[in-house]
């Protein structure tokens, strides 16, 4: 479980009655550990992640935030974690008697809470705080009761069955050192948490659970601290490294345990120490052997500093172990040498040189020990160079820790050491961990001019080594003479490149520590709080840079007279820590004088820090000037009341805030309410999410334009609707962009209109053309006949009426009279299509239609010999006027025998098929063809002929594109002289009519 699952979390609620709550906002953090963003809105979702809250629980809220006080309360983040919250925040009276209500729930464990559990008696069920420090997470009640068996001894074993059952009323573990305290909380929750024993005197703890100190397993230590008067000792280090026991059965280890592992021959003088009377000094070091888990002895050495508790009368002996086996060992093997070694003072030498590097460890430590070390080996073996180096992990180069030069220390170390270490020492025999070479040796032969100009004869080389076995840096001698007792020497150095390199490790992890401190000062000061820290003598202790000019100061002295500003009263600003740590609260609002009739609004977070050994108490405060933030926070919620205002009010159409990231921030509009959505679980989710393909690309387009300061309209449609928007930059009191206010409108019955209109308006041409071509046509085909007779009539001899030349004129008449009368059907049939009326629509298969066709043209296809290929199944059946589709396919069946080509047997290919919207007839035959540039614009004209060897009259062409025309069809021609032609007619499939049949009207049928 990670110990931070979040920031801080924003909540905004309205208080509309004496128990009605709305949720207005809540923060995205909520949406990255809860996956129900629906529920997020819901009051009854709150009551789920607070359920120790009373209830109802915004009313709680609300009367704690309006006391200005603050909820520590914990938060269940899934069925079995939750961890510790604070809750505070503001409320806001409005002018129609609601509230307004702001709450920030940051993560902040009370301090008095240490390892936590929450369970709910009646089902039994356990809940674990995620930062305990053990890191266990029981998975139910029984598992947890086991864990404490397992760990602790209890002097009631009757109390833990009780707790197995979820008996938890009035219940109180006792755990050795520790208990298991048990708190009522609201709703059949109880809280347990390990606390210490009250009876158990306080002192410097270095070993608690949750230690501050860093994790030394690395570095082979073991910590342990002794209750003397209570024979309790506390472990915690590098217990299986060292000893190899597992870690959680040795800190159940008594103080007769660890007796019992020590070696007999010094068990006597550890147990007189522990069980010492008194103790006459403050600090002890000595070495001993213990046993390992394995059965070897370890020689170990024990630092002990003492502590006393004077109010309790306690003595507390707080211990760190060392492994200094290697030395004892190099110590024990030069005594086994001692009858091979001629030089007894040889021998001596060595071992008064690694108790002097012992007692220097002791003394010293970084940099300085490295620098005291270097020393001694001077001093003891006068080598010209002594030098110990640091490998960085990082760039895997060798840096300098220390360097002397016949016993100085060189400050200044030029760039040729650092290339020396790096390129040219480990040139001689590159994989050895430890090199003592000289001149004397045959395969000495340094290549570089370095050795040379300083006449170096010899080198000294360890490499220092972690545990494992990785290298960390090296130990370097160089000298003008050959060495000397080489043997002896190599056993002194393999000694010195262990003790050295934990001792370059545990150096290495304080300059990180230091860095660490670095960056904490940094932290501090570069934060936006003012941070301060005074003691009980309101002394202070601790200040930041931010301090100050947030109190408008110059010198600190003044910070705590300060005057602050709270419901009109003054109080000084120690007065208000005064009034802090007697109350339990932590949070607090006051106002600063800044200029003239000007405040500054604060907010003033406290806490209280006890240290020392007598308990000694200090107030660390936290200042942050809200001022801005507040009127912000107004200026959004004002801005929030506007947008919503103006959302109600837009017809069939919705208003957007979003931030810099596309993300929303506030929306709402009828067109929600129309399609039943809830705005609110938009709230904080991204609106590029909304959106797909082309309307996603345009829409982003459009978003980043807006955030450059221009102000967008353009459309996208989505499930059938179209809509308009509008962006708009909103621009923060510094010039810049910082949110987007999109107007969304449906324009689709808008955009029904207008296309209704502009096919009205087309109509409307076509129909003034064909008008026009009419008249001219009328004019042009009736005159002529019309003309003809009244020139008949004119020759007729009314006079003598047996005038044999009047049966002449009476023929021609009557020729005349049926030219006249066939025009006037033709036109009467293209009228009749022009009207508007509700044509019968069926559901017709045109392999039906076809067999129908061909059967009227039985005899005429017959003698033409034609071929007729079908396709139909692209494209079965469809909705249309049976009359109209009877009319297409006599029309270009007639045509393709009637314009065929005299060199090959016709043939004709008619299939069906879809495209887009349209249901599409094709016919294609191998006729003469047509000049499409030729006649292309006259093809469908009335009485347009272009072919004089058959008869015809230059009508079926024109009534099909009509007859198509009128159910908002098209037909396209395609056309090669000598070659043939392709007709496609473009349908669209119409709604059945409704018919009566039995008593019910059928539904209507569409695609």
């Amino acid at each position: 479980m990670p110990e931070k699952i979040f920031n801080n979390l924003l909540l905004t609620f309205k208080k509309t009655g004496q128990e009605d709550f709305e949720t207005l906002y809540v923060s995205k953090g909520f949406f990255g550990i809860f996956n129900d963003p629906v529920k997020m809105y819901q009051v009854d979702f709150f009551s789920r992640v607070f359920p120790t809250v009373k209830k109802p629980i915004f009313e709680t809220i609300f009367d704690f935030l309006g006391r200005a006080e603050v909820l520590d309360v914990p938060l269940f983040v899934n069925h079995s974690c939750f961890t510790w919250v604070r809750i505070e925040g503001f409320t806001m009276a409005q002018q129609d008697g609601t509230y307004l209500v702001n709450a920030m729930i940051n993560p902040k464990r009370p301090p008095q809470i240490q390892s936590s559990w929450i369970v709910q008696s009646e089902r039994q069920h356990i809940f674990t705080d995620i930062k305990n420090p053990s890191g266990y997470f029981p998975e139910n009640l029984e598992a947890f009761c086991r864990y404490l068996n397992e760990k602790y001894r209890f002097s009631d074993t009757r109390k833990l069955e009780q707790l197995c059952k979820g008996q938890l009323n009035g219940l109180v573990l006792d755990l050795d050192i520790l208990k298991l305290d048990n708190h009522n909380l609201e709703n059949g929750y109880h809280l347990l948490s390990l606390k210490k024993d009250a009876h158990r005197p306080k002192f410097p703890n270095l070993i608690e659970e949750e230690s501050n100190y860093l994790n030394n397993s690395f570095l082979d230590i073991i910590y342990f601290e002794y209750l003397k008067e209570d024979r309790e000792m506390i472990w915690s280090g590098a217990i299986n490294e060292l000893l190899g026991y597992q870690e959680s059965r040795f800190k159940r280890f008594s103080v007769w345990d660890w007796l019992e592992i020590i070696h007999p021959d010094d068990r006597n003088k550890v147990k007189d120490l522990l069980f010492a009377d008194h103790y006459e000094k403050d600090a002890y070091t000595y070495t001993y052997q213990v046993k390992t888990k394995n059965g070897d002895y370890l020689h170990l050495k024990n630092s002990l500093k003492v502590f006393y508790n004077i109010p309790s009368n306690k003595t507390i002996l707080v211990g760190i172990l060392n492994d200094v086996s290697e030395i004892s060992k190099a110590q024990k093997h030069l005594k086994e040498k001692e009858g091979i070694l001629q030089d007894l003072s040889e021998k001596e030498f060595i071992q008064k040189t690694l108790q002097e590097v012992s007692e220097i460890s002791s003394l010293f430590k970084g940099i300085t020990l490295f620098d005291e070390i270097t020393q001694l080996i001077f001093k003891k073996l006068g080598f010209t160079y002594c030098m110990v180096t640091n490998l960085n992990p990082f760039s895997h180069t060798y840096e300098l820790v220390s360097l002397r030069r016949l016993g100085k220390k060189l400050k200044n170390t030029s760039e040729k050491w650092t290339k020396f270490i790096n390129k040219e020492l480990y040139n001689e025999q590159p994989h050895s961990s430890i090199l003592i070479t000289d001149t004397d040796h045959p395969d000495f032969c340094p290549s570089t001019e370095f050795f040379e100009n300083n006449g170096i004869s010899s080198i000294i080389r360890i490499d220092l080594l972690d545990k494992t076995n990785i290298k960390i840096g090296s130990l370097c001698f160089l000298d003008d003479k050959p060495v000397k007792n080489k043997y002896l020497y190599e056993e002194l150095f393999r000694i010195l490149g262990d003790w050295i390199g934990k001792e370059l490790l545990r150096y290495r992890f304080e300059s990180a520590l230091q860095e660490t401190n670095f960056m904490h000062d940094a932290i501090l000061n570069g934060t936006a709080y003012a941070i301060f820290a005074v003691n009980h003598q309101f002394e202070i202790t601790l200040i930041n840079n931010k301090t100050l000019p947030i109190f408008n100061l110059k010198k600190k002295e003044e910070l705590m007279e300060t005057v602050l500003i709270k419901e009109g009263k003054k109080e000084s600003l120690q007065e208000v820590i005064t009034q802090f740590s007697r109350s339990k609260k932590s949070t607090a609002y006051y106002l600063l004088h800044h200029e003239k009739d000007d405040y500054k609004e604060l907010k003033i977070s406290f806490t209280r820090i006890q240290y020392g050994r007598k308990n000694q108490v200090s107030y660390v405060v936290f200042v942050d000037d809200i001022t801005d933030r507040t009127h912000s926070e107004k200026k959004l919620i004002a801005s929030e009341q506007l947008y919503r205002s103006i959302a109600e009010n837009f017809p069939r159409g919705t208003i957007d805030v979003l931030d810099k990231s596309f993300n929303y921030i506030f929306t709402d509009g009828e067109e929600y309410r129309l399609s039943g959505t809830d705005p609110k679980t938009l709230v904080g989710t991204n609106h590029l999410d909304q959106f797909l393909g082309e309307n996603l690309t345009l829409t982003k387009r459009n978003l980043e334009k807006i955030l450059r300061g221009k102000t967008v309209s353009y459309e996208i449609e989505a499930n059938q609707q179209k809509f308009l928007k509008i962006g708009v930059p909103l621009k923060n009191d510094s010039g810049l962009t910082d949110r987007i206010l999109l107007v969304k409108q449906n324009i689709t019955e808008a955009k029904k209109m207008e296309a209704e209109r502009e096919k009205l308006i087309k109509d409307l041409k076509s129909h003034n053309e064909e008008l026009l071509r009419f008249a001219y046509i009328v004019s042009h085909n009736l005159r002529a006949p019309i003309v003809n007779i009244s020139l008949l009539i004119d020759l007729f001899n009314e006079e003598d009426p047996a005038d044999p030349e009047n049966k002449e004129v009476l023929e021609n008449l009557k020729i005349s009279t049926s030219l006249l009368d066939a025009t006037l059907q033709d036109l009467i049939e293209v009228v009749s299509i022009k009207k508007q009326k509700i044509p019968k629509v069926e559901l017709i298969d045109f392999k039906m239609l076809l067999n129908n066709v061909e059967k009227s043209l039985f005899n005429q296809l017959k003698e033409s010999g034609i071929k007729i290929h079908k396709d139909f199944s692209g494209l079965e059946e469809m909705n249309y006027v049976y009359a109209h589709l009877e009319n297409f396919f006599m029309n270009f069946m007639t045509n393709a025998v009637k314009y065929k080509h005299p060199d090959r047997p016709p043939e004709v290919w008619i299939s069906t098929y879809r495209e887009k919207n349209y249901c599409v007839i094709q016919f294609e035959d191998n006729g003469i063809g047509l000049d499409l540039e030729r006649y292309g614009d006259r093809i469908f004209g009335l009485y347009q002929r272009f072919h004089n060897h058959v008869e015809g009259k230059g009508l079926g062409l024109y009534l099909v594109r009509e007859q198509i025309r009128a159910n908002d069809g098209k037909i396209k021609i395609e056309s090669e002289v000598g070659k043939g032609t392709v007709f496609k007619i473009y349908l669209r499939n119409l709604i059945l009519n409704r018919i009566k049949n039995s008593g019910s009207p059928t539904s209507p049928s569409s695609t």
